[in-house]
């Protein structure tokens, strides 16, 4: 693992100062592989057609090689992590992808999520990239209010089930809106 340089207290909604988001190393893919997995579990009947379960520490090892994945490390201990790189679409742009956000259940519901969305945000941003997609799958509709709340907005149908139903949605934020806001907040208070 490799701390990012990146301040917590930025990134968290209340800090604790026993976790640390760092950038993952070769060292750790065992240990994301175990906690994808856990974190994963609960949903195997939901989302039966997923990837995940066929996923490997090689295949980790494979994605890292993408971009980064960055970890949520409680007390010592990986207890989440995300998955992200840079891709790029005709007319758009590049933009940073994330997917595969992981929180052990035991650590849910404590900022850890967010703290990683956070991160790759921050990420994105310091690659001057202006905005963040990723897909949310139609049968988790609590992933879809996580990351509305984070300011994301639905998008697209980006796959479809075989009886036609909708499978997953894009979700996007716009990062240069943010900057913006930011910079009005900022020029209004001086």
């Amino acid at each position: 693992m490799s701390e990012l340089e990146l301040p917590l207290s930025s990134l968290l909604e209340y800090d604790y100062a026993q976790v640390k988001i760092c950038r993952a190393n070769l060292s750790d893919v065992a240990a994301i592989h175990l906690v994808t997995q856990a974190a994963y579990a609960e949903y195997r009947t939901l989302i039966p057609y997923s990837s995940i379960w066929l996923e490997t520490p090689q295949l980790i090892t494979v994605e890292m090689q993408l971009g980064p994945i960055l970890l949520s490390v409680f007390n010592g201990r990986i207890v989440g992590s995300v998955r992200c790189h840079v891709e790029h679409e005709e007319g758009e742009g590049d933009f940073m992808y994330i997917h595969r956000l992981a929180v052990l259940p035991t650590y849910r519901r404590q900022g850890l999520g967010c703290a990683l969305v956070r991160a790759v945000e921050a990420l994105a941003k310091s690659e001057n990239l202006l905005q963040v997609r990723l897909e949310t799958r139609a049968a988790q509709p609590e992933n879809y209010h996580f990351y509305q709340k984070l300011g994301y907005e639905l998008g697209e149908i980006s796959l479809y089930l075989p009886d036609g139903s909708p499978r997953s949605y894009w979700m996007s934020k716009d990062l240069a809106n943010e900057r913006k806001q930011s910079e009005l907040m900022t020029s209004s208070h001086r």
